[in-house]
Parts: C-alpha cells; sequence; structure tokens
C-alpha cells in the first residue's frame, strides 16, 4: 500500500458522538478512499499516495479535496461525502510542474480580504501550504475574476493541512498533513523529470484575492466542507 494509504486505517473520529465533518467519520472516510483511488488511470503511472487537504482557489476559497500523487501525475479530486461519489477530477502532469513554494499561506497585506477577516474574527493567521504551478497558457483578467473559470485552476495549485473539525475530531495523519504531502511529491518531480530546474523554494505564498466578501462568507461558513449544519447536513 502507499505511503499514505495506511492513513486510512487509524481512526478518524474520537469514539462517542459522530463528527460533524463527515470526512471524519471513519466508515465514510473508507468509502471516499477506496472511490478516489478507483479513479486512478494505468497511464497515471504507479499510485504514490493520497491526501485530504483544504484546497483554495483562485477566489481564496477553501474547499476539501482529495490529492492524489502518483509516478506521473498529480490528481485534484472533488468528492461528495453525503452522496459518496466522485465528482470532479483534474489531473495534472508531474512532467508540467514549473514549480514549486512551501511556505506560509496569507492574504495580501492591506488587502480588502485581509481587513475583511480581521473585522469578523479578528487577524487572520497564516497556515502552512504548498503551492504547485503548472505550465500553460496565461490567464486573462477575465478568468482571474471569474469563480468558475477552470484555466485558472489548471494553472496552479495551493493547499493547506485539512480543516479542523471543529468539534474536537482530530486530524488524520498522514492523510491529512500537508507536509507529508510537500516531502513526497517533490520527491516525485524530481523522479518524474524532465522538469529542469524545478525545486521547492520557501517563502510565503500569497494569495491573490480578488475580492474578499464572497470568499468571507464562503470560508467562515465552511461551505467548501461536507458537515452536519443543525438539523441538514450539505
Amino acid at each position: 500500500r502507499a505511503a499514505g494509504g495506511g492513513a486510512d486505517m487509524m481512526h478518524a473520529e474520537p469514539p462517542g458522538r459522530p463528527s460533524a465533518s463527515f470526512s471524519r467519520r471513519q466508515p465514510v472516510l473508507d468509502a471516499a478512499l477506496e472511490s478516489v483511488r478507483a479513479c486512478l488511470e494505468p497511464e497515471d503511472g504507479e499510485e504514490v499516495s493520497v491526501w485530504l487537504l483544504t484546497s483554495i482557489n483562485h477566489w481564496c476559497l477553501e474547499q476539501e479535496r482529495f490529492v492524489a500523487l502518483t509516478s506521473n501525475c498529480l490528481l485534484r479530486i472533488k468528492y461528495d461525502f453525503l452522496a459518496q461519489r466522485v465528482g470532479r477530477v483534474a489531473r495534472h502532469r508531474l512532467a508540467d510542474v514549473e514549480g514549486i513554494t512551501v511556505g506560509m499561506v496569507r492574504l495580501p497585506s492591506q488587502s480588502l480580504a485581509e481587513n475583511l477577516q480581521t473585522l469578523s474574527r479578528g487577524p487572520p493567521v497564516a497556515r502552512p501550504g504548498v503551492r504547485v504551478r503548472f505550465r500553460g497558457p496565461p490567464v486573462s483578467p477575465w478568468e482571474r475574476w471569474n469563480p468558475r473559470s477552470k484555466k485558472a485552476g489548471a494553472r496552479q495549485l495551493i493547499v493547506c493541512s485539512h480543516l479542523d473539525s471543529g468539534d474536537g475530531a482530530p486530524l488524520v495523519e498522514p492523510l491529512e498533513n500537508v507536509a507529508h504531502f510537500q516531502e513526497a511529491l517533490c520527491r516525485a518531480v524530481a523522479a518524474a523529470g524532465p522538469a529542469p530546474g524545478v525545486s521547492p523554494e520557501r517563502g510565503d505564498i500569497v494569495l491573490d484575492s480578488v475580492i474578499g466578501l464572497p470568499a468571507l462568507v464562503y470560508n467562515e461558513n465552511r461551505l467548501g466542507e461536507w458537515r452536519t449544519r443543525g438539523s441538514i447536513a450539505f
């Protein structure tokens, strides 16, 4: 089994009341990992590992996503924990990796997004993460402003360790650990070749905040995560 494959054997939730986060419920998580691994194609190469991380898109929306790493590809996988099925799968060839940055993910200083978050819940806290940039045509201003643009997501991937459950359920190690993902990614990219000049850089990962209010509402209410919300779940 792959390096991260053993994580699905660890407890995703403490005994007692189920976590509000569906991904912290062991039977649900086990089924999800099985479905995610079934997405891998022979041309993807040998599986390295699978992680469940917080992905941040070009509108700064935080979304829980599976990230699968193989000897040839990096896959970002949307999984519906309520319906228990795989949604969209985005594949990136490791040979197309243009750069990797490891550091603290933060909002631009003195930006509207940072000021709105400070007013809402205090100064934003930077989190450790990874940014992966891929070769391809430049992204137009319209595509940067379009929240549904797939082209913007095709040029970079920004991930952090998975969001805290909010109810005491611990992170599942190493499944939800971005540091473990970063180490495996750097090794896989170096082995995949040819990727001249691709070595991890260290520094702040400053989010390209287009507009702050939608992201604040979305992230504050954890709309990028499958969880129970009172008497309903979505």
